[in-house]
């Protein structure tokens, strides 16, 4: 169905079974809610059908209705826009310098709220979402609206809960990193906003069974920290031990934030991952459609990924091109469809696959760099799990740090040292389980860490 406005599904697009419950269950609960899809069951373009059919109603009534979408990253909000284009929907797009969209902003929400538009169809950035010139512009609209986040646990933050626009009528929640799982203050506040309504849930466990996902073999890859590298971690817990004792408010406190930042980075950029690397040579070379996670941090994990670059190129034989989210539409377009084609082996990636860049080719992942927030790792699966041509399975190579891998060495230390040690396996084995527990090869994946385990233990 089209509207006066243009809107409307096209013929195209059909709407899967659960894809229909999803819509219908927002709808149901007075368009307030949140949809937990994985990865790969369509959350985009169910999230838009259940959109566009209550604009349609809105347009039926001749009554005006908005939309303000945000999105955490501009290769996100590009592609949405992409899609969005294909239901009618043209929103103005609004991110980097203001002088490119703060008058046309300023001009449309004005003929909204005059009723001389019957439709005001926004889409930006989370870090434009925050600017004052954006919140000026939102806290303005006077009608109807539909306000929708896509991976919405980026405004998990006080200051994200805190800009949530409380005038909107309509809310739409997006993610697929299963919200129920985690509880917060401020990720409380955020499902609250959205009245603590998961309105439909998609598994990526149910996924995989029902062919929407690949099945994947997980292979744990055990790295040793260096003794430099124990001793600084050592020093840096203590002084956060420190910092916290001393104050009430961690989460605001910027050295101890400094700390932890400083603390995590000797676990995700490990030395001895590198090492690991270079002896599966064997795993690598003559294969195509690889993907090496290399860290979070473009400025910091580049001299990373040219090393990573230089071993593959130079030792294994390897065609690889390094993708992060600095690349321009045309740039990424380009080495996406050279990988796609095979013309390129392997994929270097800093942070930009986490959200919104979609590789379905992927065969085979290493992840040289993982923190502790189960969001990102459990975003970083789907995108190795997507559907292709040709891909009955995948495989996933986590380079999983372990304070010490020799037995003496840890009978031999203090009671202080093991649990030190553990607390670090702990925060791994988190990642560990929720990639094990839905493997091809789970029992392989446990016995391998139970041996890990067993040493600290006995």
């Amino acid at each position: 169905m089209s509207t006066e406005i243009g809107i409307g599904i096209p013929k195209n697009i059909k709407i899967r079974d659960y894809q229909g419950e999803a819509i219908r269950a927002w709808l149901s609960h007075e368009g307030c809610g949140i949809l937990e899809m994985a990865t790969g069951t369509g959350k985009t373009i169910t999230s838009i059908c259940g959109i566009v059919k209550l604009l349609e109603q809105y347009a039926l009534a001749d009554t005006p209705c908005g939309l303000v979408l945000v999105l955490p990253y501009k290769v996100l909000l590009e592609q949405w826009v992409d899609v969005l284009s294909d239901f009618g929907i043209h929103p103005l797009v609004c991110y980097e310098s203001k002088a490119i969209w703060k008058s046309k902003l300023t001009s449309i929400v004005d003929l909204f709220n005059k009723g001389h538009r019957k439709s005001l169809f926004i889409a930006t950035t989370n870090a434009t979402f925050y600017t004052d010139d954006f919140q000026e512009e939102l806290e303005r609209i006077s009608g109807d609206y539909i306000f929708c986040i896509d991976e919405m646990h980026h405004f998990a933050t006080k200051s994200g809960v805190d800009l949530l626009p409380e005038k909107a009528r309509f809310r739409l929640g997006l993610s697929a990193t299963l919200m129920s799982k985690w509880s917060s203050e401020n990720m409380d506040k955020l499902k609250a906003y959205f009245k603590n309504d998961i309105v439909y849930s998609f598994s990526l466990e149910r996924a995989i069974k029902e062919g929407f996902l690949t099945p994947y073999y997980y292979h744990p890859v055990f790295v040793e920290l260096t003794v430099e590298e124990k001793d600084e971690y050592y020093i840096l817990s203590k002084k956060i031990g420190k910092a916290i004792a001393s104050n009430d408010d961690i989460t605001d406190n910027e050295v101890l934030q400094s700390l932890l930042l400083k603390r995590a980075r000797i676990i995700t950029t490990a030395k001895n991952k590198y090492e690991m690397l270079k002896m599966m040579k064997n795993i690598i070379v003559g294969t195509k459609y690889n993907l090496f996670y290399c860290g979070d941090r473009i400025e910091a994990d580049e001299r990373y990924v040219e090393k990573i670059n230089k071993l593959l190129s130079f030792d294994f034989g390897i065609k690889s091109h390094t993708f992060t989210a600095a690349e321009d539409k045309k740039d990424r377009k380009y080495v996406l469809n050279t990988f796609a084609k095979g013309d390129i082996d392997a994929i270097t990636a800093i942070r930009c696959l986490d959200e919104g860049v979609d590789i379905p080719q992927l065969r085979r992942a290493f992840i040289l760099s993982s923190g502790t927030n189960p969001k990102e790792f459990i975003q970083r699966r789907g995108r190795i799990l997507r559907k292709s041509e040709g891909k009955d399975m995948a495989e996933i190579y986590d380079f999983f740090v372990v304070p010490t891998l020799n037995q003496y060495e840890i009978k031999n230390m203090s009671s202080e040292e093991i649990s030190a040690e553990r607390r670090i396996l702990n925060r791994e084995f988190d990642r560990f389980k929720e990639f094990a527990d839905l493997s091809l090869n789970k029992e392989e994946a446990y016995s391998k860490i139970i041996s890990i385990w067993n040493m600290y233990n006995n």
